[in-house]
């Protein structure tokens, strides 16, 4: 089944919090990783996804590690904004340790910027 980029992001999500058997709050990286790794697998030809053959070292479970060109991370907004727009974001490097790095410098929600 085709689905665009926006609905492949958005139906993991939702698949993920309708899990009946395990709620986001008990989750941890393993129980995540595992549900990603399915879904990737099933959609992987319509989306162009990459399924990682396991967690390890060299890249923690995720299929690419090279975001340089596709992503941007959060971050914080400038003015009134609470965070940055589309293309404003941290932008990745092509390592996991640069990419770790630009995480540092991101923005997450539990940071509670002011209002």
């Amino acid at each position: 089944m085709a689905m665009s980029s926006n609905k492949t992001l958005w139906g993991f999500l939702f698949w993920v919090k309708n899990n009946p058997y395990k709620s986001v709050k008990d989750m941890d990286w393993p129980d995540l990783y595992e549900m990603a790794k399915r879904f990737i697998a099933v959609n992987v030809t319509t989306q162009t996804l990459t399924v990682a053959p396991g967690i390890n070292a060299a890249n923690e479970g995720f299929g690419i590690v090279d975001f340089s060109t596709d992503i941007d991370f959060p971050d914080y907004g400038s003015g009134t904004a609470k965070w940055a727009t589309d293309g404003n974001g941290v932008a990745p490097t092509t390592t996991l340790a640069g990419n770790k790095a630009k995480c540092e410098q991101s923005q997450y929600p539990d940071q509670h910027i002011g209002a």
